[in-house]
């Protein structure tokens, strides 16, 4: 059972952690249809726990490491903990290259500019628009 759970926690972090941060990724490079200000916000908080989520199970083979028993498992996670901080290092590359945070980004929103019903005068000379 023990190697099961091994097995099963380095695979996770194989292939799990790769893909939420794909994932990740892609929705932080997107252009969400958020039309107000607080579906961009559930969308950036999305994001941001996808990110989060990734970079914490990025930390599995220091788990496995310390779990396992045999010399196999121990030779994976030996292996796998180079793999993990080769993992940070590719997302602190991907940082840098961005032109915005990857964590903490709020999307812009759809909404439209809000109507001018009122006009009030400016001393100057500069009345109002119409008259």
């Amino acid at each position: 059972m023990k190697r099961l759970g091994l097995g099963g926690l380095f695979f996770v972090w194989l292939y799990g952690v790769p893909f939420l941060l794909v994932v990740g990724l892609i929705r932080r490079t997107s252009k969400p249809y958020a039309p107000t200000r607080e579906a961009a916000q559930a969308f950036g908080a999305g994001t941001d726990a996808v990110l989060i989520a990734a970079l914490l199970l990025n930390a599995l083979p220091i788990v496995g490491l310390w779990l396992a028993g045999d010399a196999d498992w121990s030779r994976h996670f030996r292996w796998a903990v180079g793999g993990m901080v080769m993992v940070y290092l590719m997302v602190v590359l991907v940082g840098r290259m961005a032109t915005g945070v990857l964590i903490g980004h709020t999307p812009a929103d759809d909404e439209p500019a809000p109507a001018v019903t009122q006009c009030i005068p400016r001393s100057g000379g500069r009345g109002c628009p119409g008259g």
